[in-house]
């Protein structure tokens, strides 16, 4: 009977935070919009290759980045998005990151298949997480996998981890200036 209890008390306590049914949710963006207000003289052409692949980087924006009601790894990385898109924009010119192919094909293996993938995951879940302290039903080891598994956003994933390690370079080294 007590062993019983204790199994029953562990999944209570923590069974809602392993299957993530008391996380805080992320709430809803609208990236464009929220990115147009804190800096609105970045383009997002600078972060493409091409005017098609800005139309569809922005279409894709505006589909699964813009409403409160969105899927919950569509949240995750519309909030990944922003803060990436929010730094990447006040860089200099010269210390942007190289522009990306946005429409091209993928999977979510080839994503999140390199080795410095976890640097990046960390750096962002940290920074959504406010260190953690924000619940977000996945930890920084699982963001990648959350985030590509949807094929309606896979391009939105891969264009954030394309741009992600020059971004994070220079906001951990800001930081660590300041």
């Amino acid at each position: 009977m007590n062993l019983f209890i204790i199994i029953s008390a562990l999944i209570l306590f923590h069974g809602n935070y392993i299957y993530g049914l008391d996380t805080e949710e992320l709430d809803g963006i609208d990236v464009l919009t929220t990115l147009k207000s804190t800096a609105p003289k970045c383009d997002l052409l600078t972060f493409v290759k091409t005017k098609t692949d800005y139309k569809s980087l922005t279409k894709d924006l505006s589909e699964y980045c813009s409403t409160s009601d969105s899927l919950k790894q569509y949240r995750i990385l519309c909030h990944m998005l922003l803060y990436e898109l929010t730094k990447a924009c006040k860089l200099p010119e010269e210390s942007r990151p190289s522009q990306a192919l946005y429409t091209t094909d993928t999977s979510a293996e080839t994503i999140c298949r390199p080795k410095t993938i976890q640097l990046t995951n960390k750096w962002i879940w940290r920074r959504i997480t406010n260190n953690g302290k924000k619940r977000i039903g996945v930890m920084s080891k699982g963001l990648c996998d959350k985030v590509t598994s949807d094929s309606n956003t896979i391009h939105l994933a891969r264009f954030f981890y394309k741009i992600a390690p020059r971004v994070r370079q220079a906001d951990l080294s800001k930081q660590n200036k300041g």
